[in-house]
């Protein structure tokens, strides 16, 4: 069951947010009660042994989270080491167990490769969300270690909402403890807010016109161009890295836009995941805008315990490099990913390194540049291996040739364009037509991205006007869910 799936929006969205208010009434208890068994049953769908895995992850992160808590409240406030062990052996399962689904059969190829051997690969499942489900995991065991007072006594059922909350459980944002756990614990907090609700469903809606209208749009040409990759000129590459571009994009996006939405329906705040990230004016102003949940989890718990900037000038350089190579691991198992990672990371180590120097570049040519080096590097990021990588080089750089495939400009060819052309007095051929949609879609997909504020940074407006936009909207996004497409962050 998907965000964009018409099971999920016309039956499991409605009648999970209606049981949750009603059984809110009796108790705000009761109420997130019901949101966990939904939860549980939504994550369920995906397969019944993700939920096995899911549910071995919270009763064992609670057990060694309580022994934490027994052992510093036995210890006193003043030994900073009390439930240390614990707290590592917290870390060692959830890494451990985050490794051994994620990164088994990546390690046996690379030690086969590295030795010349024949280890097996094995058959193993791997528990969709894990990644995002074992960093809150993580952190909540972080803040218990700290002693953070939101984890103070807290029931194995709150504990198990904040791991499960389905909103965010697939693809984040990722909740931290200290946003989310306070929500859940505050039985006095009201659930039901109508013009919050009216401004989530728009932020629902909205994220899923980025998705289906946009998104699968610019993904099938991506999807295009790597699949003819033998074939592609240097121009078609160059469409294949803008689609794949404002692919990525807007297919997260929507998808935080809707979990957030999902989110304030339910009488619940996600904190936003992007703000305008090609807006960018450096790499380091992207990753304050780009994944920002993930962001947020690397500098606090990784960045920050590193020692951050406090150690001197190459300590920071190398700090900012293994954050990002964490980055890029956490992605998946392929060199690609962490290459990516590594780049960023340099590319922020060289921005920090020149300082106020980039400051005297006018503001739109350092966009123009960030936007060009993330675009590029997102091309590392979608290559299936570095050999792939090194194709897309060649055709990017060397091949030269700047003419246009008919089918990969006839996937952004917009309906009833022809008839709209067919008014004007001069004739027009179909290539052209399609050529004229294609500059059309990417050039709104500029627009929305440069010119239009972020979903978070929106003034929402409630009238009949507004109602109107947004069933014309809801419509045509039905209209067009021909099959459930996967989300780009699915895999992750």
């Amino acid at each position: 069951m998907q965000f964009n799936s018409l099971y999920f929006i016309l039956m499991f969205l409605p009648l999970v947010v209606a049981a949750h208010h009603l059984a809110g009434r009796s108790s705000k208890k009761a109420g997130d009660l019901l949101l966990l068994a939904a939860s549980l049953f939504f994550y369920g769908t995906q397969n019944i042994w993700y939920l096995v895995f899911l549910a071995a992850s919270i009763a064992v992160n609670y057990l060694l989270c309580r022994g934490i808590q027994a052992q510093r409240k036995r210890a006193g406030a003043s030994d900073k080491k009390a439930g240390r062990g614990l707290f590592v052996l917290s870390l060692v399962c959830n890494i451990g167990f985050l490794g051994y689904f994620k990164y088994t059969n990546f390690l046996v190829e690379n030690l086969n490769a590295i030795w010349k051997a024949d280890i097996p690969l094995t058959s193993i499942l791997l528990p969709v969300g894990i990644s995002f489900y074992t960093f809150s995991e993580i952190a909540f065991a972080a803040d218990v270690y700290r002693g953070q007072p939101w984890t103070e006594g807290i029931s194995f059922w709150d504990c198990a909402l904040y791991a499960a909350y389905f909103p965010k459980i697939l693809q984040g944002p990722i909740a931290l403890p200290r946003d989310l756990v306070p929500q859940i614990r505050d039985r006095n907090r009201k659930q039901q807010d109508p013009e919050n609700a009216a401004i989530g469903l728009q932020m629902f809606v909205f994220g899923l016109a980025k998705k289906v209208l946009l998104a699968d749009v610019f993904g099938q040409a991506a999807d295009w161009g790597f699949q003819y990759l033998v074939l592609t000129t240097t121009g078609e590459m160059l469409l294949t890295m803008v689609s794949y571009t404002f692919q990525i994009y807007f297919d997260f996006s929507g998808y935080s836009d809707m979990a957030i939405g999902v989110s304030k329906l339910l009488g619940y705040e996600l904190l936003p995941n992007f703000d305008s990230p090609y807006q960018a004016v450096s790499v380091t102003d992207f990753w304050r805008r780009w994944h920002i949940s993930l962001t947020t989890f690397l500098r606090e718990y990784v960045y920050f315990p590193l020692g951050g900037s406090r150690r001197g000038k190459a300590r920071t350089y190398l700090n900012i490099l293994l954050v990002f190579l964490v980055s890029g691991i956490w992605h998946g198992p392929n060199w690609t990913f962490v290459l990516w990672g590594v780049l960023h990371g340099l590319c922020q180590m060289a921005e920090r390194a020149a300082g106020k120097t980039l400051l005297r570049i006018p503001t739109v040519l350092r966009r123009i540049g960030t936007f060009l080096i993330v675009s590029f590097l997102w091309l590392l990021f979608r290559s299936a291996d570095l050999a792939e990588f090194q194709r897309v080089l060649w055709h990017l750089f060397l091949d030269r040739h700047f003419n246009f495939g008919a089918d990969l400009l006839a996937i952004f060819r917009l309906p009833g364009i022809r008839s709209v052309l067919n008014v004007l007095p001069i004739g027009i051929s179909d290539g052209a037509v399609n050529a004229l949609s294609t500059v059309l879609y990417v050039g709104f997909a500029f627009v929305l991205c440069n010119a239009v504020p972020n979903t978070n940074r929106r003034t929402y407006r409630f009238g009949v006007g507004t109602l109107l936009v947004l069933a014309v909207i809801f419509y045509i996004c039905l209209l067009s869910l021909t099959g459930v497409s996967t989300f780009v962050y699915n895999n992750f």
